[in-house]
């Protein structure tokens, strides 16, 4: 069919649609007809009584007991009550209708059918124009008017068997028509007459298919064959026929979405145009890029689609001949060897073709996936969208290592034909018998031209075969080699995607045991905080409690701290008797020594006032109990003391003594030691020397305030004085023997202490006669000069981020990973060697 008949029947038919009337179920419908003298009309009301019927039966089931206790909520009760309402409506019409309205209605009703002219019923004539102004409507009796009323009714029962409900209900009560109810457009109805013609040809092919079980002849069987080509043949031109039609709107799509970038490309090159009619060309460039790829993607689908169904009937037919092959044997098989060695050959081609076009597909998703991988942007769901179009891409990926599988198992296939027929026709010529003059003797019979040259052509033609076979041998083993090589790439691939599934599932235990970790943590938090909080809460309950037991008896309790009291105790306090000579006595002397000065200078001499602290002792005796005084003790920290036989000061504890209930505090703790001295001094360090002494029981008192010599033996002293002179000199001699600075490390290595000296940067001068530029040296110091790179060159260069950012650096491992997963020949643009199928 033409395109311009086409066009021509598109503009002058329609199409109906088929059984656009017709009923599903019969129904039972009652007209009821009477005159409204008002209006001066009929009054025509329809009711269907099968859906009131079973409208009143659900009304009786529901009011059942057992649907009363089914009943839901009164709100999910009112959506049962509306639909009722609206069932309603639906099962009773009602129309006021004139005599020349029902006039009308007759006529519509005979064009469908001409069983009802007969049967409208004689309305009495109604004047028209100045005659109903001046006599006005005819008046009827009432028995003019029920006999009227039961006419109408049989005839609408009678029209409504004979038209059906469908036409009937469209022509009374039906105010406008939808047209698409009852058209449908002419692309539509010539989209399922293609359809038709389709299912019909594969129907004629499978019955040509299914005569092969009785057919017992060879000559039979030869001649459904070449029915059968035809009916395949057939298969293949209307297949072609539905998915040409099919393919059209898209190629016009593509076409016309080139065309359009190109026209924007010139305009944006050629013309002169704003910033905003540019951006304006460019969205609209980027639109038609979209539906061109659409459309691309449309047409691929398509594809898949016809070369499946073309695949799929020459199969069939295959497999039915070989089924045949059996039933004869090889002499009587030989006049059909020649087809089925065709329809080996067009099953491996149509196969090809399947599978080539699936792998486009593929391609094509894969590279949709890995656009959406690259163009992901930050956010909370951006690592595991990465992951799952990751998986996506693998799974993808493993598709197509299956069809790139059958696809070179298609092409082996077809050398395998070839090769057969080849093998063939070789075995042919080897074992052909010809029959030749009688000579006598060879060379003779090779002396004649004609035979010579026969024989030579021969000879020619068979070294062309063996050629040939060759050549398809080393076809075949590098398909062999190929599908090593994909296999190699497939196991590559599962395993790269077996180890990011170990991988995910690693990291989701660890999430989880992070997040049980950081569960309890908060759990603990939350504790601490409802602790803290019901402290609070108490504390102010007792403040609350106080203050109210203060406004209810004032000027009673006056509450006093520890710290108040002492105080209190000390202004009141005038003389105390003088301590007792049976309680001990602490000392506290800190004696500081450098490393070559003698040890006579007293840092800090405390003595605790006697007289002062034991009145205070009375004073406070009354009002506070032994265990007060024991708690206000401050705790007595370990001194260390200074030993002879090592030089750096040793760490000794001093327990505190167990005081009466009535001994007096301790004195006030020393002052902190003096600070450091400079850094000359610091290579000797400083000695510090705490010593505690008690008197004894048997000591009787004495001041305290006496010389430093009655608390250490001049023996001891002097000793104390000895080793410090010789430790100085030791240190002295040990500096005078250094003469490296490895030497001054090791030594210090040896003494537990490092000293680091400051280095001066020595600056070389330069040479004379060479210039900065060719000294690396002096290039070196100098550095490198940066460049300011701007945000959008950063931006575009999308290899050159840095791995800093955990989602960029998720894409570049997952683009790495299915880079090691995909053939080589992706990344190189070199796939599979494969003819234009596409043409």
């Amino acid at each position: 069919m033409s395109f311009s008949l086409e066009d021509g029947l598109e503009s002058d038919w329609v199409a109906v649609r088929p059984n656009v009337f017709e009923e599903k179920e019969r129904r039972k419908f009652v007209f009821i007809v009477a005159w409204n003298e008002v209006e001066g009309k009929f009054a025509i009301t329809c009711h269907n009584r099968t859906a009131q019927r079973q409208r009143s039966a659900d009304k009786a089931a529901s009011r059942s007991p057992a649907k009363q206790l089914e009943r839901g909520s009164p709100v999910r009760r009112e959506e049962p009550v509306q639909e009722e309402v609206e069932e309603e409506e639906e099962c009773s019409w009602a129309g006021l209708f004139s005599f020349q309205d029902l006039r009308a209605v007759h006529q519509q009703l005979c064009s469908v059918s001409c069983e009802l002219e007969p049967c409208l019923p004689a309305f009495p004539e109604e004047p028209s124009g100045v005659w109903s102004v001046l006599f006005g409507a005819p008046e009827l009796s009432e028995t003019e008017v029920e006999e009227l009323c039961r006419c109408l009714r049989d005839y609408l029962g009678h029209g409504l068997d004979t038209c059906g409900w469908k036409i009937l209900s469209q022509v009374l009560f039906t105010d406008s028509d939808d047209p698409e109810e009852y058209y449908q457009s002419l692309s539509e109805l010539r989209h399922k007459g293609y359809e038709e013609a389709l299912s019909r040809a594969r129907k004629r092919l499978q019955e040509l298919l299914e005569k092969h079980r009785t057919t017992e002849a060879m000559v039979d069987l030869l001649e459904l064959y070449n029915v059968e080509d035809d009916a395949y043949n057939n298969v293949v031109e209307t297949t072609t026929e539905l998915y040409q039609y099919l393919l059209q709107p898209f190629r016009d799509m593509r076409e016309l979405a080139m065309l359009r970038r190109q026209q924007i490309k010139i305009s944006i090159e050629n013309d002169y145009l704003g910033p905003r009619r540019i951006e304006s060309l460019k969205k609209e460039d980027d639109d038609w890029q979209k539906k061109a790829h659409m459309a691309v993607l449309s047409i691929q689908d398509l594809t898949v689609k016809y070369f499946e169904i073309t695949a799929k009937a020459q199969k069939a037919v295959f497999d039915r001949m070989r089924a045949d092959q059996k039933k004869f044997g090889k002499t009587a098989w030989a006049a059909a060897i020649d087809r089925i060695e065709k329809l080996q050959y067009g099953v491996a081609k149509e196969t090809l073709q399947l599978m080539r076009a699936k792998e486009i597909c593929l391609e094509q998703k894969k590279h949709a996936l890995k656009d959406k991988m690259q163009s992901l942007q930050g956010g909370t769901e951006a690592i595991a969208m990465l992951d799952q179009l990751e998986a996506d891409y693998y799974d993808h990926q493993l598709q197509l290592y299956e069809v790139q599988f059958e696809i070179l198992k298609c092409e082996e296939l077809l050398l395998t034909a070839q090769l057969e027929s080849i093998k063939r026709q070789i075995s042919e010529k080897t074992e052909e018998v010809v029959y030749y003059d009688t000579y006598e003797s060879m060379e003779a019979m090779l002396a004649t031209e004609d035979m010579a040259a026969s024989i030579q052509m021969q000879r020619e033609e068979l070294g062309k075969l063996q050629l040939k076979l060759r050549q398809l041998e080393a076809k075949r083993g590098r398909i062999s080699a190929k599908k090593a090589y994909l296999r190699n790439k497939k196991e590559i691939c599962i395993a790269k995607h077996s180890e990011k599934t170990q991988q995910r599932l690693h990291t989701d235990e660890e999430y989880r045991a992070h997040h049980s970790v950081q569960q309890k943590r908060d759990k603990q938090q939350d504790e601490e905080e409802q602790k803290i909080t019901w402290v609070s809460q108490e504390r102010q309950k007792t403040l609350d409690r106080l203050r109210t037991f203060k406004q209810r008896h004032p000027g009673q309790v006056i509450l006093k701290s520890a710290r108040l009291r002492l105080s209190h105790g000390r202004r009141k306090g005038t003389a105390c008797p003088a301590p007792n000579e049976d309680e001990p006595r602490s000392l506290s002397v800190s004696i500081q020594t450098h490393g070559l000065s003698d040890i006579g200078e007293v840092a800090v001499f405390q003595t605790p006032k006697a007289p002062k602290q034991a009145s205070l002792a009375q004073h406070e005796g009354s009002s506070l109990s032994p265990n007060d005084i024991t708690s206000e003790l401050p705790p007595v920290s370990s001194l260390p003391t200074f030993t002879h036989e090592k030089h750096e000061p040793e760490i000794k504890s001093v327990q505190p003594c167990s005081l009466p209930c009535s001994s007096p505090p301790p004195p006030p703790p020393p002052p902190p030691p003096p600070p450091p001295p400079p850094a000359k001094e610091e290579s000797d360090p400083e000695r510090v020397i705490h010593v505690k002494k008690e008197s004894e029981e048997s000591e009787s008192g004495k001041p305290v305030s006496g010389p430093l010599s009655q608390l250490f033996d001049s023996s001891q002293l002097l000793n104390a004085r000895k080793q410090l002179k010789k430790t100085g000199a030791l240190e002295g001699i040990q500096k005078r023997k250094v003469s490296s600075p490895m030497d001054e490390v090791l030594a210090s290595l040896k003494r537990g202490s490092f000293h680091l000296k400051k280095v001066e940067q020595r600056t070389l001068a330069p040479f004379p006669d060479e210039d900065d530029s060719n000294n690396i040296l002096a290039q070196i110091r100098k550095g490198v000069k940066l460049k300011k790179v701007e945000k959008e060159a950063l931006r575009e260069s999308f290899t050159l981020l840095p791995d800093t950012d955990p989602l960029t650096r998720s894409i570049h491992e997952a683009l790495r990973r299915i880079k090691e997963a995909s053939p080589e020949s992706d990344d190189e643009e070199e796939s599979l060697p494969c003819t234009d199928w596409e043409n």
